[in-house]
């Protein structure tokens, strides 16, 4: 039996850069113990943004936490999105948190099930809508 709960402070959990620069997370979920969920806390600098993407089983929660009002990319259509409002976003539906602001955003995402982590994200071309191979 896992732990019967667990609790953690958010800012002494290592931060995950992306290769390149850009997005920047802390992996709640894992941080937490979560088995079937996936929980992280994205910091999104301006001009950042994220892969578009869907998911193989992975169904998703978005939150803005702070710098709102920001943007996802929603299958084509921008939706803008306040501070404490939540998107739910179906493993099929083709998404990115995009930050075109001169603000730092935050974000918190949260996904069941878990999937097989990164490899359960998978990359579209937001031009022609092919997935793009890894």
């Amino acid at each position: 039996m896992a732990e019967r709960y667990a609790k953690v402070d958010p800012s002494t959990l290592q931060v995950r850069e992306r290769k390149g620069g850009g997005p920047a997370s802390r992996d709640l979920g894992g941080a937490l113990g979560a088995e079937h969920l996936a929980a992280r806390v994205w910091r999104f600098g301006p001009g950042h943004e994220m892969a578009y993407h869907r998911h193989r089983v992975q169904e998703e929660f978005y939150q803005l936490v702070s710098g709102g009002p920001q943007e996802v990319l929603i299958e084509g259509e921008v939706v803008a999105v306040n501070d404490g409002e939540w998107l739910r976003l179906h493993k099929d539906t083709r998404r990115k948190i995009q930050n075109h602001t001169d603000r730092e955003a935050i974000w918190l995402t949260i996904g069941a099930p878990p999937g097989e982590g990164i490899t359960d994200g998978v990359r579209i071309d937001v031009e022609t809508g092919q997935e793009i191979p890894r």
